[in-house]
């Protein structure tokens, strides 16, 4: 659950191993901004039925599958939270609802949320670090590059003032 999302997400890796073929994918036009600058495509949207398996809840979603590495499911966002009527504590890890039953509260568990974000946190230190590395190379390269100008510059004046001693 994420209340901040303004979109529900579906990771790719749990997509294909729920053994859903690709081509239910409608294309998507447009791009996810995360918190943290990144930009991602959607691999496509898929509509599909999310149930707690006691028939408390039992409604369609369409979801936005993304092919990004995280720890995470699936994001359920504010469409999804309102749609159902939802009321989530992130503190009390709960989520209540109005069933044809009465009110549903649904328990998460701590420990695992807790193991999801240092994970999450890792791989974004990960792919931080990742792209500093590139960064660098790309730095070094264009150096090398530059030296290499500077050098065959310098070469070249050389035998030219030397051809024209002799």
């Amino acid at each position: 659950m994420d209340s901040g999302s303004s979109v529900e997400v579906l990771f790719y890796d749990t997509f294909k191993r729920m053994e859903i073929s690709d081509d239910v994918l409608i294309p998507s036009t447009y791009r996810i901004y995360g918190f943290n600058g990144t930009v991602t495509m959607p691999k496509g949207e898929g509509t599909l039925r999310v149930s707690d398996g006691q028939g408390y809840l039992d409604t369609l979603t369409t979801f936005c599958v993304v092919d990004v590495v995280s720890p995470y499911e699936a994001i359920l966002g504010r469409p999804w939270i309102a749609g159902i009527k939802c009321v989530p504590s992130a503190y009390h890890h709960k989520l209540r609802f109005p069933s044809y039953r009465g009110v549903v509260e649904v328990l998460g568990d701590p420990q695992a949320t807790r193991q999801c974000m240092q994970l999450d946190i890792q791989q974004n230190e990960e792919r931080r670090s990742r792209q500093r590395r590139e960064k660098n190379k790309a730095k070094e390269a264009k150096a090398a590059e530059e030296l290499e100008k500077v050098l065959s510059q310098a070469i070249a004046t050389y035998e030219t003032g030397e051809k024209e001693v002799l």
